[in-house]
């Protein structure tokens, strides 16, 4: 990645406060855990309170004990490799760009399929990724070791029952999994779901196409998720959100992001974290380029669904050949959105 001077690079322990900063590819605040290494984006201290963002990545492995959350919701996106999610009694496994939404409440599990597999999301609120900090070894490699030669911390975990609101379910069978389902929509309610890549509602805007993929309908309002795609040259003007936090987190290809002035460029596994207020935009610098944005509290996800058009097809057009943006509906969008271009 290359990063303007100004903009703060975080390779290990985050800022501890709602400051824009990038983490850059395998850095983060990084803790090994079962041969799996956990690595946290933004947490609760960034974000004051509102969510936390991580990644998990490891080898195929079995895997871990069904329990839920008393508290938090989860949300798994699948970044390569396969990462099979169990949600009550159903189960996928889940290839990249496909999703699981895991809302408090629901008993669930996950396991890394392949070598290398990896998966990335937001939790709400803010503060379960301190888990990894509680239960595992601090980590300083980019991917995860060869072997985890540390013995399971079984205390740790029973402790971490109480000290996180979370119950293991040790009485529950594990669901096969279905490879049927259409998956191929949003429920609208707070819900455990599944859903495929390239599928739910899209829109077009400034070129490029924005695939939602959970919503304030499906959160309560506590966190929105989108993927973005677009061809080189398109760009989101600088704008800023007056009340959400935000996490891109590039896929494919490389972004030039703006935050406060200052110009970085991000590259596949790279993360900006925006706080509220702080203007930022940016421009795709490459052929092709794929991102995932986090908001944190949901509503500026809806952003291209109010002020752009619906996608009719699931890619975006050759640059120049998409609509331009009605400046009435965009500022009606950003009104409704809370954003301010």
């Amino acid at each position: 990645m290359a990063v303007d001077s100004d903009v703060r690079v975080v390779a290990g322990e985050l800022p501890g406060e709602p400051v824009p900063y990038v983490v850059p590819s395998g850095s983060g605040r990084a803790h090994l855990l079962l041969g799996q290494v956990g690595r946290v984006l933004i947490g609760s201290e960034e974000t004051s309170g509102v969510m936390s963002a991580t990644t998990l990545s490891g080898p195929a492995a079995q895997p871990i004990p069904l329990h839920f959350h008393e508290v938090e919701d989860e949300y798994f996106f699948c970044v390569r490799g396969r990462i099979q999610v169990w949600a009550d009694d159903e189960s996928r496994v889940l290839t990249p760009g496909d999703v699981a939404i895991v809302p408090a409440g629901t008993v669930h599990s996950y396991a890394t399929v392949d070598h290398n597999s990896m998966f990335m999301g937001p939790i709400t609120p803010g503060g379960w990724d301190r888990f990894f900090d509680f239960c595992g070894t601090p980590y300083d490699q980019p991917l995860y070791p060869p072997v985890d030669a540390s013995p399971p911390p079984f205390e740790k975990f029973g402790a971490a029952q109480q000290r996180f609101k979370m119950t293991f379910v040790r009485d529950k069978a594990y669901a096969e999994p279905r490879f049927d389902a259409p998956d191929d929509a949003l429920p609208g309610k707070v819900a455990p779901y599944f859903l495929r890549a390239g599928e739910g509602p899209r829109h077009l805007l400034f070129g490029q196409v924005t695939f939602q993929l959970v919503t304030g309908a499906e959160t309560d309002g506590k966190v929105a998720m989108t993927v973005t795609e677009g061809p080189a040259g398109a760009e989101t003007p600088d704008h800023r959100h007056v009340g959400a936090t935000e996490g891109i987190y590039c896929l494919d290809g490389r972004l030039k992001v703006r935050i406060d002035g200052h110009e970085t460029e991000l590259i596949g596994g790279d993360f900006a974290a925006i706080p509220p207020g702080t203007t930022h935009g940016l421009t795709i610098a490459s052929d092709f380029a794929r991102f995932a944005t986090m908001y944190g509290p949901a509503g500026p996800e809806r952003l291209a669904e109010l002020g752009g058009e619906v996608a009719e097809q699931k890619i975006f057009p050759p640059l120049g050949e998409s609509p331009a943006a009605d400046q009435d509906k965009l500022r009606g969008a950003a009104a409704e959105t809370g954003t301010e271009f």
